[in-house]
């Protein structure tokens, strides 16, 4: 099993760091097979943890598929509001737009009536001129000269006048195309956070159910250790796979950074440790919805539900150092992404069986736990 971790963290490094050491893939062809590789140990990994999950009650199952359905909804319902977001800034652009080809037009047109009654009264004046006074043909050459300038620039400012009128018509068209796509998404967003109250009604029935399973304290005892034990043996295969793995120098090593981290939540208020002097993480308050933040510059190792700590995301910071981030809502980020320090990894939530919405946090380096808040600035 150490083997196939070794190969799958490898094969992940090595592909992703062609770029510093022999440049990007060559040919097409190359890329392919890289992303071929990467995709069979992948699902090595898969197989693994399938294995740990094969272990857990049919309730556990349940809850896992009901917190991933309510990520994925959630993640629709970011999109949604981002693209509503995206798209009230085009309508704002376009209404702009619209003011001001309507100014102009405006302007256009009484610039074109004034110019209109300008030229009748000079016309008039000028031809009973010539019938009275018996002007020479030169004069009249002249006037007949200067109407055709003058009449030139009119049309042109009559064609100016046509082609914003057509302009206009564009962005109102375009107006009402954009305001009957933002109908169609707000009706969407309300479907989905619909369906979203639905799925946590759901959690929540399995939320009991599982209480119910683990009502003897004796039981709940017996899983927190195989939670914490799964957990730790995940994490002794990452730390041997990693342990030969080079991450670029960073420009300030993550060693010499205790105590001016970034904090990986706003605010910092320990709810209690997490029960495992073994993993030494600790348990913070947070809101719903929260974003966590990566408290240094690294490299995602894994992101995934794991039974005890719900949706858990862990980055490799390099000499050994890695962090762990618990009970999210939703996972932001995929294994072998790179994150810089202060990223938005997740967003807390109270996955893997927790009650209320919390942040399990941990360091560790070389396979020893640190304490974590002593690591990190006050947020």
């Amino acid at each position: 099993m150490t083997v196939l971790f070794r190969h799958l963290f490898l094969s992940l490094f090595l592909l992703s760091s062609i770029g510093w050491a022999a440049g990007e893939p060559q040919t097409p062809e190359e890329a392919k097979q890289q992303i071929q590789a990467l995709q069979k140990d992948l699902k090595k990994l898969n197989s693994w943890l399938k294995d740990i999950k094969s272990e857990r009650s049919d309730v556990e199952k349940q809850l896992e598929g009901k917190e991933k359905d309510i990520q994925e909804l959630l993640k629709k319902i970011q999109s949604i509001q981002e693209s509503l977001k995206k798209g009230e800034k085009q309508l704002g652009e376009l209404r702009v737009q619209q003011r001001s080809l309507q100014l102009s037009i405006q302007q256009q047109n009484e610039q074109i009536a004034a110019q209109l009654r300008a030229v009748y009264r000079s016309g008039n004046e000028e031809s009973i001129k010539l019938l009275l006074n018996g002007d020479s043909s030169e004069d009249a050459e002249r006037l007949v000269q200067y109407n055709r300038y003058f009449s030139n620039a009119r049309q042109s400012l009559i064609n100016g006048f046509v082609t914003e009128v057509s302009d206009l018509n564009l962005v109102e068209k375009s107006i009402r195309s954009h305001r009957a796509q933002q109908a169609k998404e707000e009706t969407e967003l309300v479907a989905e956070r619909n369906r979203l109250t639905s799925q946590q009604a759901d959690r929540r029935d399995l939320l009991a159910k599982l209480d119910k399973d683990l009502a003897t304290g004796d039981k709940r005892a017996k899983q927190l250790v195989q939670d914490q034990k799964n957990l730790q043996d995940m994490l002794q295969r990452l730390e041997e796979a990693l342990a030969d793995i080079q991450i670029p120098d960073q420009d300030v090593p993550f060693s010499s950074q205790r105590g001016k981290l970034i904090s990986p939540l706003k605010k910092l208020s320990e709810l209690s440790t997490n029960g495992s002097i073994n993993l030494g993480g600790v348990t913070l308050r947070a809101k719903e919805g929260e974003p966590i933040h990566a408290i240094f510059s690294g490299r995602v190792v894994f992101s995934d539900w794991m039974r005890g700590f719900g949706f858990l995301l862990i980055l490799d910071h390099g000499d050994g150092y890695m962090s762990l981030y618990g009970y999210n809502q939703s996972l932001l980020k995929e294994v072998g992404e790179w994150v810089g320090a202060n990223d938005t990894v997740a967003m807390a939530g109270s996955t893997g069986g927790r009650p209320d919405t919390a942040l399990f946090f941990a360091i560790r380096h070389n396979g020893t736990p640190l304490k974590p808040l002593s690591w990190v600035r006050a947020g």
